[in-house]
């Protein structure tokens, strides 16, 4: 049953991925023709500010799955978690909304230097509708966490694909009507609060949740156990948040919107590369926990790593490898020439991303094996060297500058020492990842350097595009198969007869 939710999980999370590429696609090009520049800038911007309102999570998603995928199945210690992070949930939401409206209240004074009077008024209103969307969503974060902890993952996998959905086509009516950042805000917010509640019924309903909430009597030793764990994936929160958002703050305070714009065009591209990568590895950190209790686990998981891992490079290397070869002309096409520069601000973060986006499953594991201390203050320390570098790039070279910070942070912190700590703590072995992966990057390398080289003396148009992408991607496919080792081959031969229901 529960090997049917992963894989079932892994199935539907690439789905919706797919979904979620097809609607940037096509949906992002919308938003720009009838939002804006200025006006889509304006939206990036306030989800910027406002994702960091999520670094108050603390780290208690991934201790509440920890925890609980620890208990055995005992209920009374499991409604005892369930209260207790049901209560610390709550604070935190009453504190995230304090916050919101404190930076709303002083929005004149962070961005008035680069925002139009018209965008002020504006942007207060969208930080008020998401101030209060992030305050409602954090208590019912407790009820995803428990899904992911009882592995669960086909019904909230189908949630977000109901989600993904919704969006465009609520929003587009509403953009042909007139509306824009504001009604795009409220579309947003709603659905992600029924999402929630959804979850909620059915970890109610379904897996027959239960709360056992005393306040005067907390679990002191729990909440310091809790503590002491979350603290560090804590840390590693506000460092993604740093990656993730940080650019867009400083190119608002320092550029303007149209500079916001831009680059929040590249970041479509950029988190489409993330989601894929997470995909797999966020399913997999109940099963890390459990496999510690197995003898001789140290192989058992690096076993795991390895095998995850040549997955995702498979997946990861085709899409950085196509958008260097199609990524300049498909901007061109699909959001206009205006926003070139963003293909030079995709390369310039992804191609450094790619070892650890293929080794994202090692998070997992050293949260599982609680080594995660380590990892969270070499990310603060980069995160602050980030800032530091990409403020004055910013100001000479606009959104590349920004990327070159990120990208240099990158190589310093996710490649060099995490590789050293993957291997020498956490016990995986790195040397055969490497071996791997250096093979794979001299072929795919060999294919993406001809392509281009080829491209480059032909005159590109549509049918060429398309032609070009098909012959590209065949060709890849069958440098991956003969590099798949037997089990990945019989994989996915069963997943192609599944599909084509053939038993």
């Amino acid at each position: 049953m529960m090997k049917n939710q992963l894989k079932m999980g892994a199935i539907l999370g690439y789905i919706n991925m797919i979904i979620n590429i097809v609607i940037s696609f096509l949906y992002v090009p919308f938003l720009l023709k009838y939002m804006g520049q200025s006006e889509y800038g304006l939206y990036s911007l306030v989800a910027s500010v406002i994702a960091y309102l999520s670094v108050l999570d603390f780290g208690f998603g991934n201790a509440m799955v920890r925890f609980i995928s620890k208990s055995n199945s005992d209920k009374k210690e499991v409604s005892k978690i369930n209260g207790l992070f049901m209560l610390l949930y709550s604070i935190i939401g009453i504190i995230a909304f304090i916050i919101g409206m404190i930076i709303t209240l002083n929005a004149n004074s962070i961005f008035a230097s680069s925002l139009t009077p018209a965008e002020m008024d504006k942007i207060k209103i969208l930080l008020v509708i998401l101030t209060i969307n992030v305050s409602i969503t954090f208590p019912l974060s407790t009820f995803d966490s428990y899904i992911i902890a009882n592995e669960r993952f086909v019904y909230s996998k189908i949630l977000t694909i109901i989600q993904s959905i919704s969006k465009p086509l609520i929003m587009i009516p509403l953009l042909l009507l007139g509306y824009k950042s504001i009604a795009m805000t409220c579309v947003v917010a709603i659905l992600n609060i029924l999402f929630h509640i959804a979850m909620a019924v059915y970890c109610i309903k379904k897996l027959d949740m239960k709360f056992n909430i005393t306040f005067k009597k907390i679990d002191k030793k729990l909440l310091a156990e809790v503590f002491a764990y979350s603290f560090f994936i804590f840390l590693n929160i506000i460092v993604d948040r740093v990656f993730s958002n940080t650019d867009q703050i400083i190119l608002g305070i320092v550029s303007g919107t149209i500079s916001v714009s831009v680059y929040a065009v590249a970041m479509q591209f950029v988190d489409m590369n993330q989601q894929c990568s997470v995909v797999i590895s966020s399913l997999f950190l109940p099963k890390i926990t459990k496999t510690l209790k197995e003898e001789n686990h140290d192989k058992k998981i690096s076993d795991i790593f390895i095998s995850v891992s040549r997955i995702q490079i498979y997946i990861m290397m085709l899409i950085m490898c196509g958008f260097m070869v199609f990524g300049q002309y498909f901007i061109k096409k699909w959001a206009g020439v205006e926003y070139l520069s963003a293909y030079w601000i995709v390369l310039i973060i992804i191609i450094p991303a790619v070892i650890p986006l293929t080794q994202n499953i090692g998070i997992s594991v050293i949260q599982a094996k609680n080594q995660h201390q380590f990892r969270a203050i070499m990310y603060i320390i980069i995160a602050i060297a980030n800032i530091a570098i990409s403020i004055p790039l910013a100001k000479l070279y606009g959104g590349i500058g920004a990327a070159i910070g990120t990208a240099f942070a990158n190589i310093c912190g996710q490649i060099i020492t995490m590789n050293i700590f993957y291997y020498k703590k956490a016990k995986l072995d790195i040397p055969k990842y490497w071996k791997f992966f250096i093979k794979m990057i001299l072929q795919y390398g060999l294919l993406t350097t001809g392509s281009i080289f080829i491209l480059n003396y032909i005159e590109m148009n549509n049918i060429i595009f398309i032609g070009s992408i098909i012959i590209f991607t065949t060709v890849y496919f069958v440098i991956t198969y003969i590099n798949m080792n037997q089990y990945e081959k019989n994989m996915l031969s069963t997943g192609i007869k599944k599909m084509l229901g053939i038993r």
